[in-house]
């Protein structure tokens, strides 16, 4: 399990990681909306670039709350889903990637960060890759 240097989500971690995720975005030149939850699934920060559609802002933050109410990334619902394991009838389940779940230095789950705006593929790696350097 990969793990963050802190031990609670805060605001200030949550605008870092929007931050590094709009910017990530824009070097691509995607539009996308990034939300940032804490261990119980409730929004601490949600952003959407400029450009990026309306409904992007929803769908990152049901993404955010996924990961962090299971406990697990959601590109593993995706798999699972095209394996054709019937999980839409869980409540707050995305099988879309975009979804992240963060752990603390303890081991404990901080929350989860949510990206939506672009195809899913391309979400899942932006979220990934930033996520990643804050491990390092």
């Amino acid at each position: 399990m990969k793990r963050l240097e802190y031990d609670c989500m805060t605001l200030e971690l949550a605008e870092k990681l929007a931050q590094k995720i709009i910017i990530a975005a824009s070097e691509q030149i995607l539009e996308v909306a990034c939300a940032v939850v804490d261990a119980s699934g409730l929004t601490v920060l949600h952003v959407r670039m400029d450009g990026a559609f309306p409904a992007a802002l929803d769908a990152a933050l049901a993404k955010a709350r996924c990961a962090a109410l299971y406990r697990r990334d959601t590109s593993q619902f995706a798999i699972r889903v095209r394996e054709g394991v019937p999980l839409n009838c869980l409540p707050h389940v995305v099988p879309l990637g975009g979804g992240v779940t963060l752990f603390g230095r303890d081991g404990t789950v901080l929350g989860a960060v949510g990206v939506s705006g672009a195809i899913e593929e391309i979400e899942t790696s932006l979220v990934e890759r930033v996520v990643s350097v804050f491990l390092r």
